[in-house]
């Protein structure tokens, strides 16, 4: 079958409507993980998929489960929040809820109360209110006295409301405060009032909220018996949500409709599910009809890329893993988005698309950690990333379309290719991104000479083994618990360090690969200096002998 003809096929089931319209459903909520919202966009989907003729199931994970080195928080709404600052009887700034859904961190307590605000600095970080940024949020909550910490980041886009969380999990304290997020330029303003005029500025507050028992929801949408891949899409996250990661849900959908439509000619077996991030894709291992031959992550797709700034990336597994998802999926991503001619009529593309090698931070972490291949397609960067104005208006429900429809097409050629074309495929994509590493090793100025002698050639996974290698990646709050606080302080600002010591590395280790950092720095083309290699080095020796790896 010519890779048009199974394109054309699927094209004619492409509908904008049904995108957009699911879209709307699923960003009313408020969807953090453990919150009722999750559960609300979670039932909304499953009866749609139901009428698309799934077998559909929805799994309840408990509050506090754990699975490797990952906890379920607890299950937690926010129901009121309000915050007002002031100068004597004038009034800076308020904000609520209703209109900023981001305003409270997750899992935050509630409280009320008005107090004097001031400004953290350094080590000093005192008083009834206190505005704070850069400081560990789980440290601020459980270290100092203050009944508000008013949270800031100059990471997030200035104007908005940033998304943060403390994830508490059952048995934390509750502590009397509350945390409380508030855009960069209305917290620079306030600094400047407060210590280059020396002005008193006061603030009143109010936040109210829920904890709960409902836990979490992961739904499992399969058709077929033989194995085929997995779409996966993390549906969590703050009202409204809507590139992160309402897109890449609603994309998930759009493949499953189109597949439930097809013929047998160009039908395969596949299993949809919808996760609450990390927490909920860790429980599934054994929940599926079969072990997939491979995973593709949706997360953030189909923005309006000259509204948020973003480019659709590829990206690969770890190059010790062996990969078809990634070859499957490039090519789809080529054919579905080329849509653009040159002048002499040559298809070009449509939107900004490229690839990248691995990195860690959405659900197929956890599936290259059993040793599943797995890619995933995400847009980045986003300009309202994790702030209430991730609105649904940043979205192109046309290219959410597309982006299903590049998957389900990226699943017909894993499945239904035979063995010698999928092998050629893989082949050629393989020299793309040897040819890639090369030209960015050319532009940055990174040696070749480095990047020759430890970029990997041969995969050491080539099959998904009969048990997992590892039952989870690490998580940031076990490596901080592990190093202390202050070294963890050290190094998390460190470029791909995360990656390194959450999945890389202890993958790495279970499969006996040797001078494993060397490798990470060649396949991500990082100039780190030998004292920064060696402040690593040090954690993730800590690391492997607490944890006897």
């Amino acid at each position: 079958m010519l890779i048009k003809d199974v394109y054309e096929n699927y094209a004619r089931y492409l509908s904008r409507t049904i995108a957009y319209d699911l879209l709307k459903q699923i960003t009313r909520y408020h969807r953090i993980q453990g919150s009722r919202g999750i559960w609300s966009s979670i039932d909304t989907l499953k009866g749609e998929l139901e009428r698309l003729g799934y077998d559909v199931k929805i799994l309840k994970i408990d509050s506090g489960s754990k699975k490797g080195f990952i906890e379920t928080p607890v299950s937690w709404d926010p129901l009121e929040g309000f915050i007002e600052f002031k100068i004597g009887d004038r009034v800076l700034a308020k904000y609520d809820l209703i209109d900023h859904p981001t305003l409270i961190s997750a899992h935050s307590p509630g409280n009320e109360g008005c107090g004097e605000l001031s400004v953290c600095r350094g080590d000093t970080c005192e008083g009834e209110a206190v505005l704070a940024t850069g400081y560990p949020l789980i440290d601020l909550y459980y270290d100092i006295e203050a009944k508000a910490i008013i949270y800031y980041s100059e990471n997030r886009f200035h104007d908005a409301v940033p998304y943060t969380g403390l994830f508490l999990r059952p048995g934390d304290k509750i502590m009397d405060k509350t945390v409380i997020n508030i855009p960069y330029r209305l917290a620079s303003r306030l600094i400047d009032y407060i210590v280059t005029r020396k002005k008193r500025i006061s603030v009143c507050w109010k936040t109210k909220v829920e904890y709960h028992s409902v836990g979490l929801p992961v739904l499992i949408a399969c058709k077929g018996d033989d194995p085929g891949p997995l779409f996966i899409s993390h549906i969590c996250h703050p009202k409204p949500g809507a590139h992160d990661n309402a897109s890449g849900s609603i994309a998930n959908y759009v493949t499953a409709y189109i597949l439930s439509r097809v013929g047998k000619e160009y039908d395969y077996s596949s299993c949809h599910v919808w996760v609450p991030e990390y927490t909920g894709t860790v429980f599934i291992y054994d929940k599926l009809p079969w072990k997939p031959l491979g995973v593709y992550n949706l997360d953030m797709v189909g923005s309006r890329q000259s509204i948020t700034g973003s480019t659709l990336t590829l990206v690969n597994p770890p190059r010790y893993m062996d990969t078809y998802t990634a070859s499957t999926l490039w090519i789809s991503i080529q054919k579905v988005f080329d849509q653009s001619k040159s002048f002499n009529n040559i298809t070009q593309p449509s939107i900004r698309y490229g690839l990248t090698p691995y990195t860690i931070g959405s659900d197929h972490d956890i599936f290259i950690s059993w040793g599943i291949d797995s890619s995933m397609l995400n847009e980045w960067p986003s300009k309202y990333y994790h702030t209430d104005m991730d609105e649904i208006d940043t979205l192109n429900p046309h290219n959410i379309g597309l982006t299903g429809l590049a998957s389900a097409l990226a699943g017909y050629l894993l499945t239904r290719t035979n063995k010698d074309k999928l092998l050629s495929l893989k082949k050629l994509y393989e020299s793309i991104v040897r040819n890639w590493y090369s030209i960015q090793a050319y532009k940055n100025n990174f040696s070749l000479n480095f990047l020759n002698k430890y970029l990997i050639k041969k995969p050491i996974i080539t099959k998904t083994p009969e048990k997992p290698y590892l039952e989870t990646p690490l998580s940031a709050r076990k490596i901080r618990e592990i190093i202390g606080k202050e070294k963890f302080k050290e190094i998390r600002e460190i470029s791909g360090v995360a990656t390194y010591l959450e999945l890389y590395a202890p993958l790495a280790e279970a499969i006996g690969l040797k001078d494993t950092i060397k490798h990470y720095r060649a396949e991500l083309m990082l100039s780190w200096s030998r004292k920064t290699e060696n402040i690593i080095r040090e954690a993730w020796e800590i690391i492997k002998s607490t944890l006897k790896i």
